[in-house]
């Protein structure tokens, strides 16, 4: 955990986000240490990916980061039967684009186009 104060909205946005959805939904979120939203795991269960939970899991994740002024880091993988490429696309539809210097070449990062903190959010 980094020096950036989370309180609690990452426990609450979690439990909210899973709760949306029946299925089991693993989600993990937490701040780096320079101060960026990570999306450690966000898995939607494969018989609810057509009903864009996944997106819409994905928006509200990008909407509190900007809410807080935060850029939001994660690396897409093919785990859990999903499609790398896929993944790579629709994150650049996102705001996604690549970290240059990632030894790993995978990890990608959307800068939040809303550096002021706002206060008037619900989680």
């Amino acid at each position: 955990m980094s020096a950036v104060a989370t309180g609690d909205w990452i426990t609450r946005l979690e439990r909210q986000l899973k709760g949306s959805l029946p299925g089991m939904v693993l989600l993990a979120l937490d701040v780096t240490d320079d101060g960026a939203l990570a999306i450690g795991v966000l898995r939607v269960p494969l018989d609810a990916r057509a009903g864009w939970h996944g997106p819409r899991m994905l928006l509200a994740i990008l909407a509190a980061a900007d809410a807080r002024g935060l850029d939001v880091v994660c690396t897409p993988t093919d785990s859990y039967g999903s499609d790398r490429r896929a993944l790579v696309r629709a994150l650049g539809r996102a705001g996604f684009a690549p970290v240059l210097d990632d030894p790993s070449g995978h990890t990608m990062r959307r800068r939040t186009p809303c550096p002021e903190l706002r206060t008037e959010i619900s989680w």
